[in-house]
């Protein structure tokens, strides 16, 4: 799979929509938005984790968690490589190669 295909198929937007439920909601489609609670620590303080609705990118200003895209995210958070990420993305958002 073409990671840029992936990324141009899954927008950072939904992506994190769905996969953060405590996201708050944004009239923002593009730059920094507020992601709600980190999933990478026992976030309690809304406003630190941050996502980036144009790359996919993300940063938690209080444990230091980040990356530059929903794969790394994926990566991250289940503890996946970067090939089982992607094929984690493309098995779950039923990306057609």
């Amino acid at each position: 799979m073409n990671t840029l295909h992936l990324k141009s198929t899954i927008p950072p937007l939904e992506f994190y929509r769905v996969e953060l439920p405590g996201m708050p909601p944004t009239r923002r489609t593009h730059g920094w938005v507020d992601g709600g609670l980190c999933p990478f620590h026992d976030d309690h303080n809304k406003g630190s984790f941050r996502v980036n609705l144009d790359s996919g990118a993300f940063k938690c200003f209080a444990c230091g968690a980040h990356g530059s895209d929903i794969i790394g995210f994926v990566q991250r958070r289940d503890r996946l490589a970067f090939k089982e990420a992607i094929e984690a993305l493309v098995n779950n958002w039923r990306i057609q190669q």
